[in-house]
């Protein structure tokens, strides 16, 4: 029998912010396919939910325990949601966990409608046209996505996949080998953003800085982000996951040189200390880590810098663990954030010997993120007082305030520029504004034409 209302489906995003560009991009397909016989939402936990949803699709994440666990807790929360719902929802799981654990998960959770992994949405979409009757099969890659929220910036994948052998690492058992998205598709993806109303782009993958080397002779990270900047509209481009030892002298000059791209930097070195850094598989090829810093902030005007650091990996001494401080000390990041070790199941560093106790890892790990409380607040304390250009996210959930950033906060881990009320405001706007009040992560602000 053909279905009279349209089937309301439900997407959950979990995990990195490379889920959220394939959630989105599935979506589109997804409303390409079926047309007014589907209505597709961003979703979140069941209480959260604002609608009766007919279907949830689960993008899942398995990189760390914490994002398992997440995953695991979101699924079982749906099934236990449905025993109340007036629809009773069939749920699919997706991404990550599902490529990892899928026949574990079939076994564990007969309640899920279905596991799909990475390569499998093709079947997941036939599925789901079938669900809300429409005919046929899409097969049309190149639809445009769907945004699933109304936030003024958005994640441009351009590649997945990761050829690099970090230990403690499964992307690439998950993933597979680094493949490069073609120039074309992701520029006619940039400026769809663009025409949407997106005012930021943030650029991810894996590994974004070896973008092409799979695809191209000549052309590269530093070329596609040129071509990014030549895109008509008013938008900023951020450069996230840039590997140190990829970063050349060409992509320095573009992002010295090229004014939409602002003036941060996303390099993630995950310690200091060499002996750790050859256990970890990341002795990045005689890369001098201090040379090239001083190289960026020397070129770069204003640069900020963002890195993340892994705490207690097998065999890290206390020597080590104070490298990695005196590192931190040293160099000062504007942003840093610090993980545990967590013994992935598979990777090489799960079996190496030399496990650190877990109290003696979360001490570390206090410690790293004790000290860069220290270097952001002070980062941010130089900033009260001055004046800033900030991007309009969108009014504060739990405040009356706005939440906004300058070029110096990526969205989703950095801090946030809290703006005070004022008319006409709305997200996607640009706005100068005063900085009255600094936290140690945050910012209060009014527009600077209140001062005048």
């Amino acid at each position: 029998m053909e279905r009279k209302n349209p089937l309301q489906a439900g997407i959950v995003i979990l995990g990195c912010d490379k889920n959220t560009a394939d959630a989105e991009h599935f979506a589109g397909r997804l409303k390409s396919a079926c047309g007014d016989r589907i209505q597709v939402v961003q979703a979140a936990a069941p209480e959260e939910s604002a609608v009766d949803l007919d279907v949830i699709v689960i993008f899942s994440c398995a990189f760390i325990l914490d994002a398992k666990t997440e995953s695991v807790e979101m699924i079982l929360s749906w099934i236990d949601a449905r025993k109340t719902a007036s629809t009773d929802p069939q749920i699919f799981v997706v991404g990550c966990l599902s490529q990892r654990y899928k026949k574990e998960l079939e076994a564990e959770l007969p309640e899920v409608t279905g596991f799909y992994g990475i390569d499998e949405l093709d079947g997941l979409l036939l599925r789901l046209r079938r669900l809300c009757d429409a005919e046929g099969q899409d097969r049309d890659k190149s639809v445009k996505r769907k945004r699933l929220s109304q936030v003024p910036y958005a994640f441009l994948k351009i590649a997945d996949g990761c050829d690099r052998a970090c230990s403690y690492c499964v992307i690439p058992e998950i993933k597979g080998r680094f493949y490069s998205v073609p120039r074309e598709a992701l520029l006619g993806d940039a400026r769809a953003l663009i025409d949407s109303g997106v005012r930021e782009i943030n650029v991810v993958a894996q590994d974004t800085t070896a973008y092409g080397h799979d695809l191209y002779r000549d052309y590269g990270f530093a070329q596609l982000l040129r071509d990014l900047c030549a895109l008509p509209g008013d938008f900023w481009l951020r450069c996230l996951y840039c590997y140190p030892d990829a970063i050349t002298p060409e992509l320095i000059e573009v992002i010295a040189d090229e004014k939409k791209i602002v003036p941060y930097l996303d390099v993630p070195l995950q310690h200091s200390a060499p002996s750790v850094l050859r256990a970890m598989g990341r002795s990045w090829n005689g890369v001098d880590i201090r040379a090239l810093l001083r190289q960026l902030r020397s070129t770069i005007p204003g640069l900020v810098l963002r890195t993340t650091m892994l705490v207690g990996f097998p065999g890290e001494r206390e020597a080590d663990h104070q490298h990695m401080l005196q590192f931190m000390e040293e160099q000062r990041f504007e942003w840093l954030g610090a993980f545990p070790f967590s013994a992935e199941e598979g990777s090489p560093a799960a079996a190496m010997s030399a496990q650190l106790p877990a109290e003696v890892i979360q001490e570390r790990w206090e410690a790293v993120m004790g000290l860069q409380a220290l270097i952001t607040g002070e980062f941010m304390a130089g900033r009260a007082g001055g004046e800033e250009l900030v991007l309009i996210d969108g009014p504060d959930e739990d405040t009356p305030l706005w939440r906004c950033r300058s070029a110096f906060e990526a969205p989703e881990v950095d801090g946030t520029l809290y703006l005070a009320p004022a008319p006409g405001l709305a997200p996607g706007q640009w706005h100068r504004v005063r900085v009255v009040q600094a936290e140690v992560y945050d910012l209060y602000c009014r527009l600077k034409e209140d001062d005048d």
